[in-house]
């Protein structure tokens, strides 16, 4: 028999992924300000470590994507990995005149985990921490974060939410900060999700927005478990998660989701 979790969090109804994703370079200072700006109070980014083992904001195991540079995060330095600007993935998938408007800025670089402390701090915002490993490193990246995070978080905050896909991430976390709530992530409901939740005491739940159900959903919010969607961009998808008992959306466009719940039908499509 497996317990409730040992403490219950309130997902906001809308969360900005990776900051705000779609306005501004992904897992940057740009976009956690840019989330900011719509309002939304909580976002959501990934950290992973550098080869000399600082925390850095980045998504991929590779540097290609956003930044244009070779090599893999694991085996790139934190003085090489700061310097790097990370807009080139937005310049590519919204336009030239669009991406013009970010490369070379300062707040468009790979921040530290200590940036963006600084950062979310300034426009008052609660973080999402995904713990995104390279291989090998899913203890290890999250024992880092969250020793750091832990020294730099203000305990007069709301604390940090940590989720991760790897399960050894969580565990390190449960581990370094048993206080501080975590979430499950996967892309669909694993069968085993109840016995993993409880031993990695976990309090929500966060599924790919194509594989929720409703009938999930509902057994997740019986087990005392709230249930974020990821990456939901649509209003219409949006609406129908809502409608399936969804507690949180994260999304790419926190400026189109937030207040549609209010919003007539057919508003905001």
């Amino acid at each position: 028999m497996t317990s409730a979790p040992a403490f219950s969090l309130q997902l906001p109804r809308v969360m900005g992924h990776r900051g705000a994703k779609a306005l501004a370079p992904e897992n940057t200072l740009a976009s956690i300000a840019a989330a900011a700006a719509t309002g939304v109070k909580w976002v959501e980014f990934d950290v992973m470590l550098t080869a000399d083992g600082e925390p850095v904001l980045f998504h991929d195991e590779t540097l290609k994507r956003t930044t244009g540079a070779p090599g893999t995060m694991a085996a790139s330095p934190f003085e090489l990995v700061r310097a790097l600007d990370a807009s080139l993935d937005f310049g590519r998938k919204y336009g030239r005149r669009v991406g013009a408007g970010f490369r070379g800025r300062a707040d468009c670089r790979v921040p530290s985990l200590e940036e963006a402390v600084a950062c979310l701090i300034e426009h008052s915002l609660t973080p999402n921490v995904e713990i995104k490993p390279t291989p090998g490193l899913a203890a290890e990246t999250a024992e880092v974060a969250l020793d750091q995070l832990q020294r730099l978080w203000p305990q007069d905050r709301l604390p940090p939410l940590i989720s991760s896909f790897q399960r050894e991430s969580l565990a390190a976390a449960k581990r370094v900060a048993p206080a501080w709530p975590r979430g499950f992530l996967a892309e669909g409901l694993p069968a085993d999700w109840r016995a993993a939740m409880a031993e990695l005491g976990c309090v929500s739940l966060h599924l790919n927005w194509r594989r929720v159900r409703q009938r999930d959903v509902a057994a997740a919010h019986a087990a005392g478990y709230a249930v974020a969607a990821y990456t939901v961009n649509g209003t219409r998808a949006a609406r129908r998660l809502w409608g399936k008992g969804v507690d949180c959306l994260i999304t790419d466009r926190p400026d189109r989701l937030l207040g549609l719940e209010n919003a007539p039908e057919g508003a905001g499509r």
